[in-house]
């Protein structure tokens, strides 16, 4: 009968068996460590997600909206050719707070200022008060009474040319004219004279007696009213 044979075992010498004990105690305080470690990690990641500065929102400025939604307006009329209305928003917003907004809306307000004069001019009395008015509402004097005169021929005895030319007449230091044609649109529309009292374009008038004794006493402006 065949014996089964007996593995020989080795023996570890003291010095083996404290050096191998040695480096299990090792191993395990490197787990130990270890995982102490990672965790600490992940809780500086996410204090420092927690205390990451937030985006901080800019309050948006009413006056820079507003100006910024004429513009885009005007360039719509601007693109469409109708250069009066573009003109009209781009003098606005070229006197405007926003200064690069500003800026640009000049450029544009002088392309519109110089096609509109190489267009053809306007034929009718109501194309001519329309283009002296715009003319008016830009303080060019000369160019507003060339074309509310023109209307005033087509077809006299319009109490709105009347008054147009009373305004421009005023404002460009013509007084005779001004009460002049005044006092045609008053004669012709009575309620020209309460509108007449009240209207800025007329301030310059004032202190001449002959406006008193058209419009009536006690003639006051808003913007010169005292509380």
């Amino acid at each position: 009968m065949i014996r089964g044979t007996r593995q020989k075992q080795t023996r570890l010498t003291p010095r083996q068996r404290k050096t191998s004990s040695a480096r299990r105690a090792s191993a395990s305080k490197s787990s130990i460590r270890r995982e102490p470690a990672h965790r600490a990690v992940h809780g500086r990641s996410k204090a420092v997600i927690e205390n990451a500065p937030k985006p901080v929102t800019k309050p948006v400025d009413p006056d820079r909206a507003a100006v910024l939604k004429d513009f885009g307006t005007a360039v719509k009329f601007f693109q469409r050719r109708d250069f009066e209305k573009a003109a009209a928003l781009f003098e606005k917003v070229a006197a405007g707070p926003v200064r690069e907004v500003a800026d640009r809306a000049r450029v544009h307000l002088k392309y519109c200022e110089r096609t509109r004069h190489l267009e053809e001019r306007p034929r009718t009395a109501e194309g001519c008060y329309t283009r002296g008015v715009a003319a008016l509402n830009r303080r060019d004097f000369d160019e507003a009474l060339e074309y509310l005169k023109k209307s005033n021929k087509m077809t006299p005895n319009q109490e709105y040319v009347h008054y147009a030319l009373a305004a421009a007449y005023g404002l460009q230091g013509d007084p005779d004219s001004a009460f002049g044609h005044l006092e045609a649109a008053i004669r012709l529309r009575p309620q020209n004279r309460v509108q007449a009292r009240h209207d800025e374009d007329f301030q310059a008038l004032e202190a001449d007696p002959r406006f008193t004794r058209l419009l009536g006493a006690g003639v006051r402006h808003p913007l010169q009213q005292t509380g």
